[in-house]
């Protein structure tokens, strides 16, 4: 989430997936005005709810608290509507599936990402940025393929990345911070 290099104070945030809550329990922390996560699993964050506390706290117990709302149902749906209001966020981040470790960047996986990507950008502010991570380090052709994915996109994207290491994958993790590129 880019602690201490992003300022989540009064932003409008949305979560796509999240649902071990970690996310959002971390991102509260930063008094965001809003965040929205999208999940479409109850079932997954009634189980983390109980019992994985040590990453989600309470955040999970309620649909919704003083600056946050948990909407389950399809985020593909939910953007839809968003962009359907006009609604715009500060934040999107992508907390779905890793990038699909592929030949070529076809099939319905990499289907999925690119319409998730073009609906992010749609629901993003000008000068808003998608949050997500991509995967390990390992996986260089696979990022790669996204990358140029992303070189793809209208309006044109900048990324900028960094890498933390995952102790539970055992391997340095790559994280992506994309916004929409500035005019000359």
């Amino acid at each position: 989430m880019a602690r201490g290099k992003e300022d989540y104070k009064d932003k409008e945030i949305v979560i796509l997936g999240g649902g071990d809550g970690a996310l959002l329990y971390e991102l509260l922390k930063e008094n965001p005005k809003n965040v929205i996560m999208l999940e479409i699993d109850d079932v997954v964050m009634k189980a983390c709810g109980k019992y994985m506390r040590s990453i989600c706290g309470d955040v999970l117990d309620k649909k919704s608290g003083p600056n946050y709302q948990i909407i389950v149902e399809d985020c593909m749906k939910s953007m839809q509507t968003f962009i359907k209001e006009g609604r715009k966020f500060d934040y999107v981040f992508g907390d779905l599936t890793d990038i699909p470790i592929t030949a070529t960047p076809t099939g319905e996986l990499w289907d999925f990402f690119l319409n998730m990507l073009q609906l992010s950008f749609k629901i993003l502010k000008p000068n808003g940025k998608f949050m997500t991570h991509g995967n390990g380090t390992s996986s260089v052709e696979a990022l790669k393929m996204y990358e140029s994915q992303l070189m793809k996109l209208e309006p044109p994207v900048t990324i900028n990345k960094s890498t933390a290491f995952v102790p539970s994958f055992y391997e340095d993790w790559v994280f992506y911070q994309i916004s929409f590129a500035q005019k000359a």
